[in-house]
Formats: structure tokens, sequence, C-alpha cells
């Protein structure tokens, strides 16, 4: 055999095993080994095409990094972006079907670990269907969440630019309330029980970024609840109501603060509504969240353009 035809028939070899190989990657997208925010090791896709959110901050990142069209399923509470509400339902936050998640034969499932029970990714992991748990506590993790679901989805560049983007904003805030003086606030969730935001939510964080100090912000319990005693101890200077699912009604807020004269915040008429999906979720709404309570905090400064 000569050298020539020797060598031409190993580039026809090589050739051979490039094309199995690449139709293998085609079948088994090439998985690859990922670490997820709790420690957890799991294979998926380098780019996959049927992703499953069970947390409303997760549908609104998958939206932000334009993977609308990768969207399988999401939970019952997803509700933004608008089109987030076509999306196929997989059940509850807390107690999503797992029949329907398999029925959607998804290539990676997205959790997060304050919110989603264990026992739900541990029956997803023994069912071999890939779950990624996020585990953000504060807006840098939330920053970090979105780099790694990017990341895994095949959209770090647009991941990377949009926290490039969102970290701006944040420092263009904190430079305008750094030598601010810092107003009491007290965070109303729900009217009856009155429950507030304490140490170690993000509602906290909100309320520190933005410029204010969290009456409740030294409270061990994470959603304490306050006394009529203890709101007019803490004498807040703004009341910021976020309504519950069952109580949206601003004007019934005001009547029932109005019961506490004394309280700075009612006597100067300083009782603002918020949002609770825009600053109770761990999604790049968060940013949107800090400029609005600043606003409220401090009137006079000015909020960079998203």
């Amino acid at each position: 055999m000569s050298f020539k035809f020797a060598r031409w028939k190993d580039n026809i070899l090589i050739l051979f095993l490039t094309a199995v190989i690449m139709v293998l990657c085609v079948n088994v997208a090439c998985a690859r080994v990922v670490t997820d925010e709790t420690g957890r090791k799991l294979d998926i896709t380098p780019a996959p095409q049927r992703i499953v959110s069970l947390a409303p901050g997760i549908t609104e990142t998958l939206y932000a990094l334009g993977l609308e069209n990768k969207i399988a399923g999401v939970t019952t509470f997803c509700n933004w972006p608008a089109a987030a509400l076509r999306n196929t339902r997989i059940g509850g936050f807390t107690n999503p079907s797992i029949e329907k998640i398999v029925s959607l034969k998804p290539d990676l499932i997205i959790a997060t670990a304050d919110g989603n029970r264990k026992d739900t990714v541990e029956k997803l992991e023994r069912l071999r269907l890939p779950v990624y748990v996020t585990n953000p506590s504060d807006t840098k993790g939330v920053l970090k969440s979105i780099l790694h679901i990017g990341e895994i989805t095949n959209r770090k560049k647009e991941a990377s630019d949009m926290v490039a983007k969102f970290q701006k904003r944040l420092n263009h805030i904190a430079n305008q309330v750094r030598h601010k003086r810092k107003p009491r606030v007290f965070f109303q969730i729900g009217l009856e029980p009155i429950i507030t935001a304490g140490r170690g939510t993000l509602i906290n964080e909100v309320i520190e970024r933005a410029g204010g100090v969290n009456v409740a912000g030294l409270d061990i319990a994470n959603y304490p609840r306050y006394s009529a005693e203890g709101i007019i101890g803490a004498a807040p200077e703004i009341i910021i109501f976020a309504p519950m699912v069952n109580d949206k009604e601003f004007a019934g807020v005001k009547r029932f603060w109005h019961k506490f004269r004394e309280l700075p915040a009612v006597k100067n008429n300083k009782i603002y509504p918020m949002n609770a999906d825009l600053i109770n979720r761990a999604s790049p709404r968060i940013v949107d969240a800090i400029e609005k309570m600043a606003l409220i905090l401090h009137p006079d400064i000015k909020c960079s353009e998203p």
C-alpha cells in the first residue's frame, strides 16, 4: 500500500469519525457537566430548546435574555411579562405537577432554592431530568444568577451585557443617595395582620440600596408581624404598601393608617403603594424596584435610563 493511499484512508477515517461524533452530539446534545448555585452537579445540553421555569423570577430572567421561544412551561404565578401568561402552566410555585413537567419533555428545568421544595427537585432528578437550582439572596446574587442562567442557556453575552447595564444603574443610584439623610421606612405586606420585611429579605436590601432605613431591618424573622404598639414605637417617616393577592385596595390602607395620626408618615401623608411582584422577585426587575424606591425616599434624585 502506497503512503499516499494510506494517508487518504486515514483522512477518510477521520472524516467518518467526525461525522459520527457530530451525529452523536446532535442526539445527546453534547451534554456537559455544570454545578448549580447549591453545589449540585448535573448534565445539561449546551443550548437547551425546551426549558421549564419553576419560579416567576426565573421566567422573567428567561424573557429578558430573549429565550421566550425556548420556554416549554411556567408556574401559575408567572405573570410578567404579559407574554408569559400564554405559556403552558405546570402548577404552583411550591406544588408543581411532576406529570405535567415530564409531559413537556424539557431538556432543562430551572428552580430556585428560595421557594421551590427540595423534594420537587429530588423527584425530577430521579426521573433523570436536569434541574439547575438558583439561590440568590440579594441583588448581587440576582445578578450572578442572571449570568449563570445566561451561561447554561447559551446566552452568555446577552447576560453579561445585561448585568453590566444593571450594575451601572445601581452605581448611579448609590452615588446619589450615599450622603443623603436616610428616612425610616415601614414596608407593609398585607393589611390584617400587618406583616413587614425583616433582615435577610430582598425588600430589606432594596430599602437600604435606595437610601433608607428599614425599621424592621434588625428583626431576625424574614417576615415579622407588627402590632400597633410596635409600629408607633418604630415611628416610620415613610410607609410603603405592597398588597398581597387578596388585598389590593390602597384606599383601605390609607383609611387604616388614619388611626395612627401621630406617626410621621401619616402626619406628612407619605404612604405609597408599590407592586409586590416588582420588589419581591429575584429577577432583572429588582433594579427597577431599587430605582422606584429611591425616587420615593429621595424625590430630588434622578435615575438613569433603563
